[in-house]
């Protein structure tokens, strides 16, 4: 009978849904807001379009009321996980409605816990509003003037493409369009920003027969679920005529021969998926500043970076994952572990057959106090126990293992001589990492053990400090620390973006 109170009963009916389904629904509410639960980037997407397809259908029939009786939470929870694909479908404007429409029910019926619904709110409070554009910003009390072009489907699916390492094409863009600093006259605008959600984009295109996909007949690519799916996503092959056509939307420009905007990339530097994204880049902007995590593009090295304009940004987490590796951080006296690594290598994924150093770093699988190998379910708390964290060269030579160490108090050890690090004018890296030559690992990989082992036996005073440095710099890589003006990416982004403003050039070629 309480059930009816709270209008949580989830029988079932013929106007609804069966009562199996509403178990269904449910066992996706305390995760509506975590993106990366399956194995490739449209299987992602499939999943909200499998709620998309409820919601639609519950539109269709007009008994919101109906529905909401039988199970409130549970449309609270279609709704939610919903959300992206109402953006993809519909439009931003509609999902901010309908993210307002939520908000509204559980203002309304504010019994989740007696309805034994155990719904996250803080993403409802801070992730959501956010990238959903709702939620505005102080722009840290800069003066800098920044223009935001509408690029229309180039950057579409802001809650989707948030997630992971991506996600900086999407948080950087809602900053910015949502920042105190944004105007919208181009002639009193220092930078023009220009979204491009494009390695979010590229990752949604399908593979031949894709494993777990839900594909249409006939079709040995494309889903069912995901509308229109060839709308999506990019095609590789088209790669610079999609950049060429992105560029034509920017009418300002060639007034300051591209100097002047910004362009994010957010992925190998120009590489997406082993794709180049722009070939003719030089041709069009190769004076703008790029935004972006990889210094060394891959096949291109450091001529595809320019120091005096371009700025290493870090790559994204999300919040959960921030929140869940946080949580496991050990104090050093409690840290049982001397290192770790944990990931892609040779033994488990194709395109790291040629990374030496990863190789390399399985010669230490079996020494002691040493945790090396592939993915693991105990991730976090090996990072949380263990005094240094591997920070290996990959397929290039970035990683987002560096910025994970961070948050787990884990002291970063760079085996990547090449990974060129964010914010070095504001960071101490010598304080907070160790650079490691990533040719020793394999040369002589005992040296680097004993060092390590004699720096937690014998300083571990040292080992103490750096491990409280690392604590207090884990701030510069949290993209959620919205206001903070001390410590921040936006504060390194916008204190990066005033020296190139007063470096600029006085005289320009003529038009």
């Amino acid at each position: 009978a309480a059930c009816w109170k709270t209008f949580s009963c989830c029988e079932g009916s013929e106007a609804t849904l069966s009562p199996e389904i509403w178990s269904v629904v449910k066992s996706w509410q305390p995760k509506y807001h975590i993106r990366e639960l399956l194995d490739s980037t449209p299987r992602m997407l499939e999943r909200h379009y499998t709620f998309y397809n409820l919601y639609v259908r519950m539109q269709g029939q007009q008994n919101w009321r109906i529905w909401a009786g039988d199970c409130f939470f549970g449309v609270v929870t279609i709704l939610l996980n919903a959300l992206p694909a109402i953006e993809f479908e519909e439009g931003l404007d509609v999902a901010q409605n309908v993210f307002a429409a939520v908000l509204e029910m559980l203002k309304s019926n504010g019994n989740m816990a007696e309805a034994n619904w155990t719904m996250p709110v803080e993403p409802l409070d801070l992730q959501f509003p956010f990238f959903l554009g709702l939620r505005s910003n102080d722009c840290l009390g800069h003066s800098l003037r920044v223009f935001v072009y509408e690029t229309g489907n180039y950057s579409l699916g802001s809650l989707f493409c948030s997630a992971g390492q991506w996600g900086v094409e999407v948080v950087l863009h809602r900053y910015f369009a949502s920042s105190a600093c944004r105007t919208y006259d181009p002639d009193e605008a220092d930078f023009f920003f220009v979204p491009d959600y494009r390695a979010c984009h590229y990752h949604l295109a399908p593979t031949y027969q894709q494993k777990g996909l839900t594909r249409i007949e006939g079709d040995d690519f494309h889903s069912a679920l995901i509308r229109n799916h060839k709308d999506k996503y990019r095609d590789g092959a088209h790669a610079d005529e999609i950049f060429l056509k992105l560029l034509d939307q920017l009418p300002y420009l060639q007034r300051r021969q591209g100097l002047d905007h910004i362009f994010v990339f957010s992925d190998q530097g120009f590489i997406v998926n082993f794709t180049h994204t722009f070939p003719s880049w030089r041709e069009k902007i190769s004076n703008s500043v790029f935004l972006t995590t990889e210094a060394f593009t891959p096949g291109c090295g450091p001529s595809c970076f320019s120091p005096w304009k371009d700025i290493v940004i870090p790559g994204h987490l999300d919040r959960d994952r921030v929140e869940s590796i946080r949580a496991h951080s050990l104090p050093s006296g409690e840290r049982s572990l001397l290192f770790n690594f944990h990931g892609r290598l040779p033994v488990n994924h194709d395109y790291y057959e040629n990374v030496t150093v990863r190789r390399a770093l399985l010669r230490f699988a079996q020494l002691p106090d040493v945790s090396v190998g592939g993915f693991i379910e105990e991730y976090f708390e090996v990072m949380g126990k263990s005094h240094f964290c591997v920070v290996p060269e990959g397929t290039s030579s970035w990683t987002n293992h560096l910025f994970e160490s961070f948050f787990a108090g884990c002291i970063p050890l760079i085996v990547s001589d090449r990974f060129v690090l964010p914010f070095q004018d504001l960071i101490e890296w010598d304080k907070v990492s160790i650079r490691w030559p990533q040719d020793d690992v394999d040369k002589n990989p005992q040296a680097l053990y004993l060092y390590l082992r004699d720096l937690v036996d014998r300083r571990r005073a040292e080992v103490e400090e750096m491990k409280r440095q690392v604590d207090e710099a884990a701030c510069w890589f949290d993209f959620y620390r919205f206001d903070d003006r001390s410590c921040s990416p936006y504060r390194g982004v916008l204190h990066a973006l005033e020296q190139r403003k007063r470096a600029f050039p006085r005289y320009l070629y003529p038009q």
